[in-house]
């Protein structure tokens, strides 16, 4: 309110000096006196912005990892937030496909997984969106741990279906069952972003990473998801749940060999267009952006995840951290 005020006298002052000017047009000292003052406050209401305004940009990397095992690639039973989701997605790949090998085929894990993730990133998003754009979100710790709460504020935006938002990634193993046409509307079948949001999807298969772009007047955002590394077994879990390692020459080609892991990066990137730094719109855009950033990263930050395991592992032993 204080700031309407400001800019109302200031509008004010303004007018009366260009109606003072206006009357006495004819002199040439008031003209004169009116353009030296007109740039020079201009000059320096440039000069103080161009100082003081920046582009503001914020950023979040993080790994994502996954468990898996032969005969049949699917995911182990430790407990990740989207065990289910990436089992449902697991259990449509066909079974002729699935390589015949003792052990372990990284690049078949791979792929399926990446394919597999970059599809639960999308959903995620779309889960938490279909009631709105304009959300508030905050952690909270809860006695099952830490838990993301919502509050919706109606506002308009953009609808968009997830089969639309899926044209963009052509070669993804399970868009092309059309697992999403079995999603409901209610349950991240749509979503609603901000009114003016343009967005493209880039992949590059020879490589397993693709890149989200989601653009409004306000704000800018680009969701990168990539492989980072793979290996056999399943590292410290060996120890945790009792099986032995891929480290340990005397089990080689035996169970660890079997296990594999992979992990991949989010790298998530915002930026606030430099002009709008301050229009009224921006807290909402930002918030919204910010809030896909949280959502990702309370559900597929794999170090905020390890730290819980270890946490329940203290706590209830190999049952703490094995899902159901």
């Amino acid at each position: 309110m204080i700031k309407i005020i400001l800019i109302v006298i200031s509008a004010t002052l303004i007018g009366l000096v260009i109606t003072y000017s206006w009357f006495n047009r004819d002199s040439d000292r008031v003209v004169l006196t009116l353009i030296t003052a007109m740039t020079l406050g201009s000059l320096g209401f440039i000069t103080k912005e161009s100082i003081s305004n920046k582009i503001e940009i914020d950023s979040k990397v993080f790994p994502v990892a996954v468990f898996y095992g032969l005969p049949n690639y699917m995911p182990l039973n430790i407990k990740l937030p989207y065990s289910f989701d990436i089992s449902i997605c697991l259990q449509n790949i066909n079974p002729e496909e699935i390589p015949k090998k003792e052990i372990v085929d990284l690049d078949f894990a791979n792929k399926k997984y990446f394919d597999a993730l970059q599809y639960l990133i999308v959903k995620t998003i779309f889960e938490k969106f279909h009631n709105g754009w304009n959300v508030k979100v905050k952690r909270i710790h809860t006695p099952n741990g830490v838990a993301l709460s919502w509050s919706n504020s109606e506002e308009k935006g953009k609808e968009i279906k997830i089969q639309e938002f899926f044209k963009h990634t052509p070669n993804n193993y399970f868009v092309n069952l059309e697992l999403q046409n079995d999603i409901p509307d209610f349950h991240g079948g749509k979503a609603i972003f901000p009114p003016d949001t343009s967005y493209s999807i880039e992949t590059n298969d020879k490589h397993n990473s693709s890149l989200i772009k989601m653009n409004t007047k306000y704000i800018s955002m680009d969701i990168k998801f990539s492989q980072s590394s793979s290996s056999i077994g399943i590292g410290e879990y060996s120890k945790l749940l009792d099986i032995p390692s891929a480290l340990d020459r005397r089990n080689a080609g035996s169970v660890a060999d079997k296990l594999g892991n992979s992990v991949y990066m989010i790298e998530i990137s915002i930026k606030q267009n430099y002009w709008l730094n301050g229009h009224p719109e921006m807290k909402k855009h930002r918030n919204w952006a910010d809030s896909i950033i949280e959502l990702l990263n309370s559900q597929f930050n794999y170090e905020i995840i390890r730290d819980e395991h270890l946490h329940q592992f203290q706590l209830y032993g190999i049952e703490g951290i094995k899902s159901l």
